[in-house]
């Protein structure tokens, strides 16, 4: 008698583990059915949910005799299209035990369902039976893997796993080159990828458009503009029609590159081509003109995508908003904010953080606190760049007690501080003079699974140095190499900075010369430090020397330095700095 097909899906997928589903599965299948006059599995079988398949699996297992491995197959590929993943490597262990002897096609199938559960090494453990029971890999194997290993982000291993394809002498087909050319790109070395694409071509595999926007995205966001229109007017010249999806990365690039006055008639050609623009089309443009100032015109797009019927998204009102906040025009900001939840459309969590961030800007920290506060009551989730947002904005007022309450209730909502909020309150901390407690909360930061960076180490060494305490900065200078950390130009400046201020000059210059030792050489900022140390305590003959240095790098001495430098050094050497 079979068992129901409710009971048998609790049995499949209401336990905790695999194997406990598995062996409660073998126990269910193992039952006598009365069906067995059924008909097996078709070519093409599909179903709509998992106990239609249990059902139809029950049947098949119960007939004499047996389907054979192509129907089981048939049947796992149905149900990996519903993407039922777990339930294919549960049934796969029921045709197991039946004694079916599985084929190349059942392995890249059970690849496929790993893959897809972003358990490569699971599928490259399948990989290994393949080859251990005599069978030989096809290349839908060796793409499974390929993609599964991009799946997991292992772009790299991906690309190595593709040449060894290749070295074993498998052809690789159009989906395998596609993928190893988005992990190339990836990985960031698209003009690899641009190499790939034009062997494809000559293996005889025609790229598609879909590999054409892998690599023409990849171009345009690497500011290779005339690369990817090359390879655009390639595609067409193959005859391959282009889409939305391409002409707004190449819009994307053309803005990005400071070509946007080349975008309008880009718009024309699509529309030509009876592609018509999308949202994301005219986000790019509301947003390039909003960046450059042309909010008037950024309107105007608007209202060019509504006459067109594209209704303006929170990415449309949030650039708008942007664009007036980055000339300080917070009330013309609310006022877009306003409009944007009166015509229905509902602001996400970024719509408020870039408005908050803009009266965070205009020291309007108590509308950003509402602003914060309404984030909550609209039943929307405050993320790590709200409370950043907020937290910074209340440091930079000078109001450090609620700025560390807010990250109390961070840790109290389950959002997690990244190392920006990190930077951001140590920062404020050490400005109001609380040293002992930024120190605190660096070690408490050291404690915990984020770990401190150049940035932070930067902030307290900063802090150290300017409060007095020169040893506890060279004690955290020291630190950076036990933690693997090398100091940057930032670092380096900063400890000559203390040490210039403590007047110990000697060990200034030897940090100087012990920086570029180290291969990180002295940049401007650097030497006016320097010569401003030595100027401030009354060295001028050493002041001189490094002008002098600084002058030969070609580098400059800026405005506070030559303030400094008026009193103190003669007019041949002011001469040099002219």
């Amino acid at each position: 008698m079979a068992i129901s097909s409710s009971s048998s899906a609790s049995i499949l997928f209401g336990l905790a583990s695999q194997r406990s589903q598995t062996e409660m599965g073998m126990a269910f299948f193992l039952h006598t059915s009365s069906g067995g006059g059924r008909q097996k599995c078709q070519k093409g079988c599909s179903f709509t949910n998992i106990e239609d398949a249990l059902c139809r699996f029950n049947d098949m297992v119960h007939m004499h005799p047996l389907p054979r491995i192509v129907d089981f197959n048939d049947f796992l590929s149905a149900l990996v299209r519903i993407k039922q993943y777990g339930a294919v490597l549960s049934f796969s262990k029921q045709i197991e035990l039946l004694l079916i002897e599985r084929n190349v096609c059942h392995f890249s199938i059970l690849i496929n369902c790993y893959c897809r559960l972003q358990r490569v090494d699971f599928g490259f453990s399948v990989f290994g039976k393949i080859i251990k029971l005599g069978f030989e890999p096809n290349v839908v194997v060796f793409s499974t893997l390929i993609n599964g290993l991009c799946i997991e982000g292992k772009f790299a291993r991906a690309v190595e796993f593709f040449d060894e394809m290749v070295e074993r002498g498998y052809r690789p087909n159009l989906h395998t080159y596609t993928t190893v050319i988005k992990g190339l790109c990836k990985i960031g070395k698209t003009p690899v990828a641009v190499e790939l694409l034009k062997k494809m071509d000559n293996e005889g595999c025609q790229p598609d458009v879909v590999t054409y926007i892998t690599i023409i995205d990849s171009l345009c966001k690497d500011r290779l503009v005339k690369e990817a229109f090359d390879i655009f007017s390639a595609m067409k010249g193959k005859g391959i029609q282009p889409n939305v999806v391409i002409y707004n990365s190449l819009m994307h690039g053309l803005c990005n590159s400071d070509h946007q006055e080349e975008a309008p008639a880009f718009v024309n050609e699509m529309m030509s081509l009876n592609i018509m623009p999308d949202v994301i089309t005219f986000n790019i443009l509301v947003d390039t003109l909003c960046k450059k100032g042309k909010i008037s015109e950024a309107q105007g797009i608007v209202k060019t995508m509504i006459e067109k019927g594209v209704e303006p998204n929170t990415v449309t009102y949030s650039s708008l908003m942007n664009g007036y906040l980055l000339q300080n025009r917070v009330s013309e900001a609310r006022k877009v904010f306003d409009a944007m939840i009166t015509k229905g459309c509902i602001p996400d969590a970024f719509s408020y953080n870039v408005l908050i961030n803009g009266c965070c800007k205009a020291q309007r920290i108590d509308e950003a606190k509402q602003l914060f506060d309404e984030i909550s009551f609209r039943g929307l989730i405050p993320n790590t760049a709200s409370y950043n947002t907020l937290i910074n904005g209340l440091c930079q007022v000078g109001r450090i007690l609620e700025a560390k309450y807010l990250f109390k209730d961070m840790h109290a909502q389950g959002c997690s501080p990244d190392l920006i909020t990190y930077s951001i309150l140590l920062d404020g901390l050490s400005k109001q003079g609380y040293i002992d407690e930024a120190l605190e909360l660096f070690r408490e930061m050291q404690n915990s699974y984020l770990k401190p960076n150049l940035v932070i180490y930067n902030i307290l060494i900063d802090a150290m140095c300017k409060s007095g305490k020169l040893e506890e900065a060279r004690e955290l200078f020291s630190e950076l190499y036990v933690k693997g950390l090398l100091p940057n130009v930032q670092v380096w400046t900063t400890i000559i900075s203390g040490l210039c201020r403590e007047g110990l000059l000697d060990e200034a210059c030897t940090a100087l010369r012990q920086m570029e030792r180290d291969g990180c050489p002295p940049d401007g900022w650097c030497y006016n430090v320097i010569v401003r140390g030595f100027l401030r305590n009354n060295d001028a003959s050493g002041a001189k020397q490094l002008l002098q240095e600084m002058f030969d790098r070609g580098f400059s001495a800026d405005a506070h330095t030559r303030t400094l430098m008026g009193d103190l050094l003669s007019n041949d050497v002011m001469a040099i700095l002219v």
